[in-house]
């Protein structure tokens, strides 16, 4: 069945809005005109999936301002995306002859150190990009991360508590700091970080289900069967969540519940037994 739209529209109205249209059409299918329209729209392309067609347009955008480290460092993480490491290092120390204060290259130039395996010049870089823009919490992270990673683990600890302060809201950030007090056996801190994790995501059940390995590590069974219950209720068809809410019902002697939990684990992925392994890590750190 067709529909008749009535647009209330005159005949000379609807003749200048064709106009406009059409006009509409042409000024956004003409060519850009300046190094920003280049930028913005290799941003759109990007955005759209069209990396090759992004990366030319960024070309010509340094080409017609090549003293702005802003177009370097957007050809470089063009460059970056479609793996052609050496021309993304190459850009983004371009950027930084021009601005050597600017965070976003030295973070860029980061994570391609850190992409191969080049640790030291990582971090070197994370340390740059958090000195140069020092309120950037995800900045904080992944210096942490590297930090971690060479066994610096203090100063990670350091980092992840400043960027728990700058976004104090974020259950990212609690999360991972709570995932490091756990390794460095500060379990009573890992806990309080974990609950405010839960409490700022609310609805992410894979917090919840780390909680409860955490609550289950520190003797807490109680709190530990209500926080895997709860994990569940969010993510029904985790398989992981069932399959250790199980073991804990087991070790409780709730031998009829696990029985129950266990048969909801059946069939786990390679990605659910990883999940599995964390909780057995929690579970041989407690027996020791």
């Amino acid at each position: 069945m067709s529909i008749e739209w009535d647009s209330g529209r005159t005949e000379a109205e609807e003749f200048f809005f064709e106009e406009r249209m059409r006009a509409d059409v042409c000024e956004t299918s003409r060519e850009p005109a300046t190094a920003y329209e280049r930028q913005e729209f290799g941003d759109a392309l990007c955005y759209e999936g069209r990396i090759r067609e992004a990366i030319a347009n960024y070309r010509k955008a340094v080409e017609m301002e090549g003293d702005n480290p802003n177009y370097h460092t957007r050809l470089g993480d063009a460059y970056a995306y479609s793996e052609m490491s050496v021309k993304a290092v190459a850009e983004y120390r371009k950027a930084l002859k021009i601005s050597p204060r600017r965070a976003e290259p030295h973070y860029s130039l980061a994570e391609i150190y850190r992409r191969y395996g080049k640790w030291m010049a990582a971090v070197a870089e994370y340390r740059k990009a958090t000195e140069y823009n020092a309120m950037n919490p995800f900045y904080r992270y992944k210096l942490a991360t590297a930090l971690w990673h060479i066994g610096l683990c203090d100063e990670a600890i350091m980092q992840l508590e400043i960027a728990v302060q700058i976004a104090p809201t974020d259950g990212f950030y609690h999360f991972w700091l709570a995932d490091f007090y756990s390794q460095c056996g500060r379990l009573g801190d890992a806990i309080i970080e974990m609950q405010q994790a839960t409490i700022f995501s609310p609805t992410d059940s894979y917090y919840t289900f780390r909680l409860g390995l955490l609550y289950f590590e520190a003797g807490y069974r109680e709190d530990a069967i209500a926080a895997l219950k709860r994990a569940i209720h969010l993510d029904p068809n985790e398989r992981t969540y069932h399959a250790v809410l199980a073991e804990v019902y087991r070790e409780c002697g709730n031998y009829k519940r696990a029985e129950l939990h266990g048969r909801h684990a059946r069939d786990m992925d390679s990605y659910d037994i990883a999940n599995l392994a964390v909780y057995r890590r929690h579970a041989e750190a407690r027996s020791r």
